[in-house]
C-alpha cells in the first residue's frame, strides 16, 4: 500500500482551513492525513445546514461536508483525504467511517481513554453534531467524544474530524500521538510532507472566494 502523506498545519482562520481540505480533495493524487487547529473559537455549518444555526457573535463558517454544527473552541480536528482509487472507496460511507474510527479509537485508549463504537445512531434529534451520535462514531460514558462527515467526488474522498473531550487538558496528549497510533493501528505508513504548489495556490483561491464570502457562508 501506497504511504499516506502527513500534514501538520498549526492554527489558521476557519476560511483557510476548510479552503485547504477541499483543495486536498480537488487534487488529490494520494492518501493524506490532515492535523490542524483554529485560530479563532468558531464553529463550523454543515453543508445543508441554514446559517441562522451559528450563535451569535461566534465566528463561523460552511463546511463541504454535510452533518451537523460542530463547535472547534477545545476540539481537535484532523481530516482524512483518499483518491477514488483507495480501497476506503470501494466500501460504504458508513463502512469507510468505521475504520478511520477504529484508527481515532485506538489514540483515545493509548491516551487513556476508554471508548466504544456506536452500534446505531441515536433516536435524538439535534443539529449540533455531538448532541446527536450516529452509527459508529466514538462514545464513552454515553457521551459523544468525535464524529465525522464526509464528501465524495468524481475526485476521491474527503473526511473530516473532530474530538471533543471532557478534558481540553488532554487535547495536547492526543494530537502528540495521533499520526503514530491512527497509522500503526490501520496498517498504514506515513510520510511527513507539506502543501504542493498546486494545493496551496487552489488553496488560496478557495479562501479567498469562497470560504471568506458571504456569499458562501450564509447561503443556506
Amino acid at each position: 500500500m501506497s504511504p499516506w502523506r502527513l500534514l501538520i498545519h498549526g492554527s489558521a482562520s476557519p476560511a483557510r482551513n476548510m479552503a485547504i481540505d477541499e483543495a486536498l480533495l480537488r487534487e488529490v493524487r494520494e492518501p493524506v492525513l490532515r492535523l490542524y487547529e483554529w485560530n479563532v473559537p468558531a464553529v463550523s455549518l454543515g453543508y445543508f445546514q441554514p446559517a441562522t444555526l451559528a450563535p451569535e457573535g461566534r465566528p463561523f463558517v460552511r463546511r463541504y461536508t454535510g452533518g451537523g454544527l460542530v463547535d472547534h473552541a477545545h476540539d481537535i480536528t484532523y481530516t482524512v483525504v483518499v483518491p477514488r482509487d483507495h480501497p476506503l472507496m470501494e466500501v460504504s460511507a458508513p463502512e469507510s467511517y468505521q475504520s478511520i474510527h477504529v484508527g481515532v479509537q485506538a489514540v483515545l485508549r493509548v491516551s487513556g481513554i476508554t471508548s466504544e463504537l456506536t452500534p446505531e445512531a441515536a433516536t435524538t434529534e439535534s443539529e449540533a453534531c455531538f448532541q446527536k451520535p450516529v452509527r459508529f462514531d466514538i462514545v464513552a460514558d454515553g457521551s459523544k467524544l468525535s464524529g465525522a462527515a464526509q464528501r465524495r467526488t468524481r475526485e476521491g474522498m474527503l473526511h473530516q474530524g473532530s474530538i471533543l473531550l471532557p478534558d481540553p487538558t488532554l487535547n495536547s496528549i492526543v494530537r502528540e500521538k495521533f499520526a503514530s497510533v491512527f497509522s500503526a493501528r490501520l496498517g498504514l505508513t506515513l510520510k511527513r510532507g507539506q502543501l504542493t504548489s498546486s494545493e496551496a495556490a487552489r488553496a488560496a483561491d478557495l479562501e479567498r472566494d469562497r470560504y471568506s464570502t458571504e456569499a458562501w457562508n450564509q447561503s443556506r
